[in-house]
């Protein structure tokens, strides 16, 4: 995720082409509905569920890091239990181990009236810093103008995109430690994360180590040192120089 800081919101009125603001009368006019109109309030929405190219999780307003206003309202409410021992520990497919809905309650979330939407008056200008996925795009959607969809420049977060490498928790796991002193492990590979992999675990309770993968095969072996009960993470193993 990133933060991307100095984001500006601006709500601007345009006179139209053919008006002639040369003429007092009509410049007086102008100014009238210029000043009638900046005491209305648009309601702006930073940000779409609806959209699966949006990538914003939710902002802050003028630089006030005391209140978190989410992407939409109803995250509060359908908000599932998590914490230590607690949250998803069923399968996903099935509905055994589905986490109860807690709602999100706290001074640092926005309550329900300003949660989602900005209200904006012509000429007002406001600085949002937005938490958003750093592939995605932030929808700006308003009612009176047509829905603006804006990305981060890939030379932004390429680089930092690139080293990061995903991993996937496991375990226990039945390990043959006949391969220890050779820094590898032989396990099952998960598909999907290509050829080169790490297993990730806790050698001792206050160091981790890292082993290569080699995958496991149909062939039956018989090591000489007995196996033992692992836990840990299997993550993509860097490329060289991606860390850098």
């Amino acid at each position: 995720m990133r933060t991307e800081k100095g984001a500006q919101l601006r709500l601007e009125l345009r006179p139209p082409a053919d008006l002639d603001l040369s003429d007092p009368a009509r410049a007086a006019e102008w100014a009238a509905a210029e000043q009638g109109l900046a005491q209305v309030a648009f309601p702006v929405r930073v940000g779409e569920l609806t959209r699966t190219d949006d990538g914003v999780l939710g902002f802050f307003v003028d630089d006030d890091y005391s209140r978190f206003r989410l992407v939409d309202k109803v995250i509060a409410g359908m908000a599932t239990d998590s914490g230590r021992s607690r949250g998803q520990l069923g399968l996903y497919a099935s509905g055994f181990g589905v986490p109860a809905v807690t709602v999100l309650d706290h001074p640092y979330i926005a309550g329900t009236d300003e949660a989602d939407t900005l209200s904006l008056h012509v000429g007002q200008t406001v600085t949002l810093t937005i938490l958003m996925h750093p592939a995605g795009k932030a929808s700006l959607t308003s009612g009176v103008l047509p829905r603006k969809a804006i990305a981060l420049a890939r030379d932004w977060v390429g680089p930092g995109l690139a080293a990061i490498a995903p991993s996937l928790r496991t375990g226990p796991l039945l390990v043959e430690t006949d391969l220890d002193t050779e820094g590898q492990v032989r396990l099952p590979k998960v598909s999907v994360f290509g050829t080169d992999q790490n297993f990730w675990w806790r050698d001792t309770p206050a160091t981790w180590r890292s082993d290569a993968i080699l995958a496991a095969t149909q062939t039956a072996l018989l090591p000489d040192t007995p196996a033992e009960l692992r836990e840990g993470w299997i993550r993509v193993a860097p490329t060289p120089g991606a860390e850098s």
